[in-house]
């Protein structure tokens, strides 16, 4: 999806911690902009695939093998509109 490298960048923090026996994953996006609702659905389905696959890299060495589907439907369209219209440089 190479029109995305037009969108503003995204601050992605990842906090580590003990919970109990287990440990605690917090994945943070920080934005400068207001992302459309149907940008972020990409986020949504892709992050917990990304965050399993490293959870068995962890726990197993092995890698997770998973088909990676295709964006959420309105996903492209939503982030060409956003490159044409640059919303976040009327802040």
């Amino acid at each position: 999806m190479q029109d995305f490298g037009e969108l503003p960048d995204c601050v992605v923090t990842y906090e580590i911690e003990t919970s109990g026996e287990t440990m605690k994953l917090t994945l943070t996006e920080s934005r400068s902009w207001d992302v459309p609702s149907a940008i972020l659905a990409g986020g949504r389905a892709g992050w917990p695939k990304i965050i399993s696959g490293l959870k068995s890299v962890v726990e197993t060495g092995k890698r997770l093998r998973m088909a990676m589907e295709g964006p959420p439907p309105g996903m492209i369209e939503a982030a060409q509109r956003a490159i044409a219209e640059k919303p976040w440089e009327r802040r």
